[in-house]
C-alpha cells in the first residue's frame, strides 16, 4: 500500500512540476531520497516524462498536425537544430549529470532556476514598456514560422541540455532564456514543442541501457501515469497563461523558499 501511495504521489508531483518552472527532475530526486527509492529511478522518471509527453501531444494536437503537414517549415527546422544541440551537449556532460542525481546540490540549481525566472521577467518587462512607448503591436503567430532565429534555437538547445541537471527546470530555463533572447509569448509554446523529441530520445537511451522497472506493480504505476498526464495538461494551461502575463517569477519565490529549507535541514541533519 505504501508503494501504491508513493507512485501516485510521484505521478502527481511530476505532472505539476514538469511544466511549471520548478524542475521535475529535482523534485523527483527529492522524493526518491525521501522514500528511499534507489533502483530504476532514471527509467521511472522517463516513464513519467512520457506521461507528460502525452499531455503535450494532447494540448498541442492541432499545432503538431500542422507541423507534420509542413515537415520542412522553419519551425521544424529550428526544433531540429535545438534538439541536435541539446543531444550533443547532454552526451558531452552526461557523466556529470549522472553524478548530480544524488541530490546533494539540488538547492543550488533550484536557486539558478529562480534567478533565471527573475531576470527573464525583468528584461521582458523592460522590453514590453519600450514596445508600448513606440507603439509596436504583437504580430499574429504562425506555428510553422515561429519568430525564432537559428542562433536563438542553438542557445535554447544549450539551455535545454544544461537543464538535464536535476534542480534546473527545463521548461523554466528554456522559457526564461528564450524571452531574454527577445522571443515573445511563443516562448512557452516552443519550450513545450522541443520537449517532444528530447523525451523520446531519453526513453530510447534508457531502453538501450537495459534498465528494468519490474520491481514496480503495474496497476498503481498505470494509475499514477494517468494522474500525471491529466495534471500535466492543467499545468501547461497555467504556464501559458502566466507566460503571457509575464508572471512566471512567482515560482522563483517558491524555489528560493524550498532551497532555504533544504540548506537549513542539511545543517541540522
Amino acid at each position: 500500500m505504501k508503494l501504491y501511495f508513493i507512485l501516485i504521489l510521484i505521478g502527481l508531483v511530476q505532472g505539476i512540476s514538469e511544466f511549471l518552472p520548478i524542475s521535475s527532475s529535482g523534485h523527483l530526486v527529492l522524493l526518491y531520497n525521501l522514500f528511499g527509492i534507489d533502483s530504476s529511478t532514471i527509467l521511472l522518471s522517463i516513464l513519467f516524462h512520457i506521461a507528460t509527453l502525452l499531455s503535450v501531444l494532447i494540448y498541442y494536437r492541432k499545432e503538431i498536425l500542422i507541423l507534420i503537414r509542413h515537415p520542412f517549415c522553419p519551425t521544424n527546422r529550428k526544433i531540429i537544430v535545438t534538439t541536435i544541440t541539446t543531444c550533443l551537449l547532454v552526451l558531452l556532460i552526461k557523466p556529470i549529470i549522472d553524478r548530480l542525481f544524488d541530490g546533494k546540490y539540488i538547492f543550488a540549481f533550484f536557486l539558478i532556476t529562480a534567478i533565471l525566472l527573475l531576470i527573464s521577467e525583468y528584461t521582458y518587462e523592460r522590453k514590453s514598456i519600450k514596445n508600448r512607448i513606440i507603439n509596436i503591436s504583437t504580430p499574429t503567430i504562425d506555428i510553422t514560422n515561429l519568430p525564432i532565429t537559428y542562433k536563438q534555437s542553438i542557445i535554447i538547445g544549450i539551455t535545454q541540455g544544461i537543464a538535464c541537471i536535476p534542480g534546473i527546470s527545463r521548461s523554466g530555463s528554456t522559457i526564461a532564456v528564450a524571452r531574454m533572447c527577445g522571443i515573445g509569448d511563443c516562448a512557452s509554446d516552443y519550450s513545450f514543442l522541443i520537449s517532444i523529441p528530447i523525451i523520446i530520445a531519453s526513453l530510447i537511451l534508457e531502453i538501450m541501457s537495459g534498465e528494468s522497472i519490474s520491481t514496480y506493480p503495474i496497476i498503481p504505476l498505470i494509475i499514477s501515469l494517468i494522474i500525471c498526464s491529466v495534471v500535466g495538461l492543467l499545468s501547461i494551461r497555467l504556464v501559458r497563461k502566466l507566460t503571457t502575463k509575464n508572471k512566471l517569477s512567482i515560482f522563483s519565490y517558491y524555489l528560493i523558499i524550498i532551497s532555504t529549507i533544504m540548506v537549513i535541514v542539511s545543517l541540522f541533519h
